[in-house]
């Protein structure tokens, strides 16, 4: 059971290190107010706040916001 736990860790530290690299790449898409927030949040709550980063901003490489196209 221990691998369990070691391999857990690992991908905790995998996806908290890649929304750190994340939030830092996209710094020309944000203002400085929400950059500093999110590396605050990431850094204080690794889990939860990886798992938020990603869930509202999504792990796309450019800033630039999706276009939906409509049928019309």
């Amino acid at each position: 059971m221990a691998w369990f736990w070691w391999l857990f860790g690992v991908i905790v530290i995998v996806f908290w290190v890649a929304a750190i690299v994340n939030v830092i790449q996209r710094r020309h898409s944000m203002s400085g107010g929400k950059v500093a927030a999110w590396l605050i949040i990431i850094i204080i709550f690794p889990i939860l706040g990886t798992l938020i980063y990603f869930l509202v901003n999504g792990a796309s490489d450019s800033g630039a916001p999706r276009d939906v196209e409509t049928l019309g």
